[in-house]
């Protein structure tokens, strides 16, 4: 009885190797071709800080909307459009306030407010005039464009935290003229 089994057991194992080199041998041969498929780039930084900069904050975009020359001559500002920069993780035990300083080109008519431009590189667009951009903190202060002064700071707790600003168009006392409205501005982060 036992040899039987064996016997059975063999056969089977014999008939699977057979269908595989069948199996094997059918199949017909491919190559393998390899080439480049492009680049990613990969950025980050690790600080020596009470807190992280979300990645949520980095590279936002605040749409201020779009207005008619005359409302921005005759109103001399757009809505206010709120913004946030959200940190992450922070530490009270190594700094209980955070304060935000903005750099971008300065209005040449107004040095409180971010210059307007056109955004990209195509010559012929063209570039609005006599507006500028004013960025204000929860407290409703200015806060200048040429990292000169910080927002009002905000008391930190552990955690995640949310500093909260507004932007808007606002007549820089020039003429008004129509075209993109666009601008750039990087932030740096006090922490006390």
């Amino acid at each position: 009885m036992k040899l039987n089994k064996i016997v059975i057991a063999m056969g089977t194992a014999v008939a699977m190797c057979a269908g595989t080199v069948y199996a094997a041998d059918s199949t017909p041969s491919t190559s393998t071709t390899t080439v480049t498929g492009g680049t990613i780039h990969f950025t980050g930084e690790l600080v020596d800080a009470p807190c992280a900069v979300s990645t949520d904050s980095d590279g936002q975009i605040v749409k201020l909307g779009e207005y008619t020359v005359h409302h921005i001559t005759n109103e001399k500002k757009g809505s206010e459009v709120p913004f946030t920069i959200k940190l992450e993780d922070c530490d009270t035990s190594t700094a209980s306030t955070a304060a935000v300083a903005f750099q971008g080109t300065q209005d040449e008519n107004s040095a409180t407010l971010l210059a307007v431009d056109s955004g990209t590189d195509d010559s012929n667009e063209a570039t609005a005039s006599g507006v500028g951009i004013k960025i204000t903190d929860s407290a409703s202060k200015v806060v200048p464009v040429d990292a000169s002064a910080f927002s009002t700071p905000v008391n930190l707790i552990d955690g995640e935290n949310v500093l909260n600003f507004k932007a808007q168009y606002i007549a820089d006392g020039a003429s008004v003229a129509a075209g993109k409205a666009n601008a750039d501005a990087t932030f740096i982060m006090q922490y006390q």
